[in-house]
């Protein structure tokens, strides 16, 4: 039996060429947004001196990392309110937004003066660029998913899916790669004087360079389609809790276990292992390589979900990570082998919620609300789960019980897989149909 038929997508009647943009402009802003992300974690103890007195490093540190928890406290606010704007408006016009928001916070940040020449206007000027950073990562990830979701040729909605935690990879590779390069080019003293900017700026110009490229975009024809018809809502996310609630509610508890699963094995592994005692250039190293092979596997993922569906991916992964994460905790060593077969382990099983996950969210909900019914409970999931994965995990370690940690996230996991088995599988749907 062939699969219903979707309608022609803005891709599939444009160039070669002008398709080839569009992705770029979608996929080079999400690895940006990732890049800026994890750049100002990466480089803390080195900002922290510059913006705060550097006569305690310690509580300069720590008042650093404050600061980039104000991105996890915006980040949800990012995902209603600019989502929010995608749906009533346009992708197109939410994911110039989020790029201006980008954009802007990189570069406050890479031109700010610091503590010891403006004084608590330094950081104050920090403050204001991470939460800028937050707002557009909470509405950046779910944009470019929905229009993706709904840009994609029929039948390919899983491959086109995947690009987003492909590119959302890149970046945090590309940000590891270029800490590790400052360290190796500059003397410790030219990266705390000036070589930390270097990062911002850049994502700064690349910034204004994927600007320009989104303006130049096509908006999707599932929403013109969907705006010629019905109208835009007034109040997107009124409507979303309104006759969606419980779909709302299955998601987040979802994304609690995948945020929570992602930062723990994808970004603060090397960090915690360096803590342990492990040479923190090979903890990088061994993650990069471990991020590699993740990345490259997200495409075949998503080839797979087109052919048999999403839900039984997700109930997979969820699964898997109820059953894996014990073991996986229980054998990491402080070894550069221990940590490329734990990591890669571990981020093989997301790859069954990195490839299909934002797709699989899209397709459950109407045109009118696609974006903030992924925004909202990925966004919360995310900064109520994952953002406090380390300190959950360093309080747990204080008191003597960090092995409890392990089955918080299984105990999670259990929780996801029962909400999941709600998931109705859309992938030969088309997405201007009624979910």
């Amino acid at each position: 039996m062939s699969a219903p038929s979707q309608p022609t997508t803005g891709f599939n009647r444009r160039t070669t060429t002008t398709h080839r943009k569009t992705l770029v402009a979608v996929s080079l802003g999400n690895i940006l947004e990732w890049f800026d992300w994890l750049i100002f974690a990466q480089l803390a103890a080195v900002i922290s001196v510059q913006f705060f007195p550097a006569d305690d490093p310690g509580a300069a540190l720590l008042n650093t990392l404050v600061v980039f928890g104000v991105g996890f406290f915006f980040r949800p606010l990012g995902g209603v309110v600019l989502t929010a704007l995608s749906d009533r408006a346009g992708r197109k016009v939410g994911l110039i937004v989020t790029m201006s928001l980008i954009a802007g916070g990189a570069l406050l940040i890479g031109i700010a003066p610091t503590y010891s020449q403006v004084g608590i206007v330094a950081p104050i000027l920090l403050v204001v660029a991470r939460a800028m950073q937050g707002l557009s990562t909470g509405g950046e990830g779910p944009s470019v998913a929905t229009y993706l979701a709904e840009a994609a040729p029929p039948g390919r909605r899983g491959i086109y899916g995947s690009l987003n935690y492909v590119t959302a990879t890149i970046g945090s590779i590309t940000a590891t790669g270029c800490v590790l390069l400052l360290r190796e080019l500059l003397t410790s003293q030219q990266l705390s004087d000036w070589g930390w900017r270097i990062p911002f700026l850049l994502g700064a110009v690349v910034g204004l360079v994927v600007l320009y490229l989104r303006r130049h975009m096509t908006e999707t024809e599932v929403f013109r389609e969907s705006v010629s018809t019905t109208g835009a809502v007034k109040s997107p996310i009124r409507e979303l809790l309104r006759h969606h609630a419980s779909k709302t509610v299955v998601l987040f508890i979802l994304s609690g276990l995948t945020g929570i699963w992602y930062y723990t094995f994808a970004s603060y592994l090397p960090a915690y292992l360096a803590g342990q005692g492990m040479d923190n250039r090979t903890s990088l190293v061994a993650s990069i390589i471990s991020l590699s092979i993740f990345a490259i596997s997200l495409p075949f993922v998503g080839i797979l979900s087109d052919r048999i569906g999403r839900r039984l991916l997700l109930l997979t992964f969820c699964g898997l990570a109820a059953a894996a994460v014990v073991p996986i905790f229980a054998l990491l060593e402080t070894t550069f082998i221990h940590q490329i077969v734990l990591q890669t382990t571990a981020l093989l099983i997301f790859s069954l919620f990195g490839a299909v996950g934002f797709v699989t969210m899209a397709e459950q909900f109407p045109t009118s609300v696609r974006t903030v019914g992924v925004g909202l409970p990925y966004a919360l999931g995310v900064a109520l789960f994952g953002g406090t994965a380390p300190y959950v995990l360093e309080s747990l370690a204080a008191r003597g019980a960090g092995s409890a940690f392990p089955w918080y996230i299984a105990a999670l996991a259990v929780a996801s897989f029962i909400a999941t088995l709600s998931i109705r599988n859309r992938h030969t749907e088309s997405l201007s149909a009624t979910p």
